[in-house]
């Protein structure tokens, strides 16, 4: 009889852990599920919008965070936020800028040669939005 009973307790036992196992399976599939769905959703990129997305996204996303909260963006603001980025010695980013329709992530709104001021509103080009948007898709920050 003693036989029958430990035959029966592993039974148990073993069937207990099925009903484990299967739950586990369940909670790695959905995980799997969800992970390809966040893959669907990112925007297709080409090689080089990749490329600037990896290497100006948070830059663009942040500068487009700080117009999205309060209006708009001084150039002593986003030089706070280049050096939160690039270190201390950031002085100027000119790559960074550029005219209003150019390739460029941001364009100073002020007449061409007028002295540069720190009160100088920084907006960001189209470029520079769908970087800082195209970031946002790669991270999940919608």
């Amino acid at each position: 009889m003693d036989d029958h009973n430990e035959q029966s307790q592993a039974t148990a036992h073993a069937l207990e852990r099925l009903v484990q196992a299967e739950a586990l399976i369940r909670e790695a599939r959905s995980i799997l599920a969800s992970a390809l769905v966040e893959q669907d959703e990112i925007p297709y990129m080409d090689l080089k919008t990749a490329g600037r997305v990896r290497t100006l996204g948070e830059v663009a996303h942040r500068h487009l965070a700080l117009i999205e909260e309060n209006g708009s963006i001084t150039r002593a603001e986003s030089l706070r936020i280049r050096r939160e980025m690039y270190g201390d010695e950031v002085q100027s980013t000119a790559n960074l800028f550029g005219k209003r329709n150019s390739g460029a992530l941001f364009w100073r709104d002020r007449p061409t040669g007028s002295p540069v001021r720190d009160t100088d509103p920084i907006c960001l080009t189209d470029e520079g939005v769908r970087i800082a948007t195209l970031w946002r898709a790669v991270h999940h920050m919608y």
